[in-house]
């Protein structure tokens, strides 16, 4: 029988479905070492963000056909190793789309407000000059940039602009003209959305190419006026910049639920300071988006370890899997 891996704490419905399949192997500690020692004779690992997926893991599991991540990114899996040894990497880019534009939203909202300076303040006995601070601004018919207009893009447009009635402008070269909703206006101009932003949301996957692309040229082109927000990896965004400029008082504020480290280094800059909020890579962790998550990462192993073709393979070319 078949073994499957499962280094992560999941639903009780994603192991049912996974036992269907074969033995499962529940490790939801995330302990490197006793992973090491487990992944030894498995076919299957279906994997979450704690264990970085390297070669040398790879080649300690000679039976290992197929790699499942119960999330959209794959970059803590070497994809180009599993490729080489041809693993199968599957991901699940469908079952948090929705989650994660939610609490993209909610970033917004809480930056704009100032919500956790003002609670601070509030409970701190200031009620009468947090009052009277005026920080909060107004989102009605302000300017919202997308970086990335894939799937959580979409939703956070939609959703802000039926919300709080905002202008979307958008940049993101590979998407054809035809996926872009009423209202959204596409630039050509990376430089042009940071220029006009009022508030600026990342929505791009860590690759190569965007590993440090927003820094100080980008950055530099906001508005004083302007926040930002990332809900999609932290690398991509230099966190120090974005501190230089919110102490220099060129950037009003930052929200990110991602972070270069994590977890977070001890005297991390960016938690130190009070114009930014932090949430921590949870923005997918609901109580409903993690059972579905589970249970499509489940599902994508299921259907390789039966003969079928899973929906979502990340290294598709790389395999030649039409």
């Amino acid at each position: 029988m078949k073994k499957i891996l499962v280094n992560e704490k999941v639903s009780s419905d994603a192991l049912n479905i996974l036992k269907k399949a074969g033995e499962v192997v529940y490790m939801p500690s995330g302990d490197l070492e006793e992973f090491k020692k487990l992944v030894k004779d498995v076919t299957a690992v279906m994997l979450d963000t704690t264990i970085k997926f390297t070669p040398e893991l790879m080649d300690m599991a000679p039976d290992l056909k197929v790699i499942s991540r119960t999330g959209t990114g794959v970059d803590n899996v070497d994809v180009e190793a599993a490729t080489q040894r041809g693993i199968m990497v599957l991901h699940t880019p469908d079952a948090n789309t929705g989650t994660v534009a939610e609490h993209t939203v909610a970033l917004i909202g809480a930056v704009s407000k100032h919500l956790l300076f003002l609670d601070k303040e509030t409970r701190d006995g200031k009620f009468k000059t947090a009052r009277r601070l005026y920080l909060p601004v107004d989102l009605d018919q302000k300017t919202l940039g997308i970086i990335g207009y894939g799937r959580i893009g979409k939703q956070v447009a939609k959703r802000c602009m039926a919300a709080f009635n905002m202008k979307v402008i958008i940049y993101d070269p590979f998407i054809d003209e035809s996926v872009v909703a009423p209202g959204v206006v596409r630039y050509d101009s990376e430089e042009q959305v940071y220029k006009e932003a009022d508030v600026l949301t990342v929505h791009v996957p860590m690759t190569p190419e965007t590993k440090h692309h927003i820094g100080e040229k980008l950055l530099s082109l906001m508005k004083p006026s302007a926040y930002i927000i990332n809900t999609a990896r932290g690398n991509i965004v230099d966190e120090a910049y974005v501190i230089k400029m919110l102490e220099e008082d060129r950037l009003k504020g930052a929200a990110f639920d991602v972070l270069a480290n994590e977890p977070p280094v001890d005297g991390e800059a960016f938690l130190q300071n009070d114009k930014t909020i932090v949430s921590p890579h949870s923005a997918a962790l609901t109580s409903e988006c993690t059972v579905r998550v589970a249970c499509e990462a489940a599902s994508g192993i299921v259907d390789f370890l039966e003969g079928r073709k899973p929906r979502s393979i990340f290294n598709r070319k790389g395999l030649n899997i039409q």
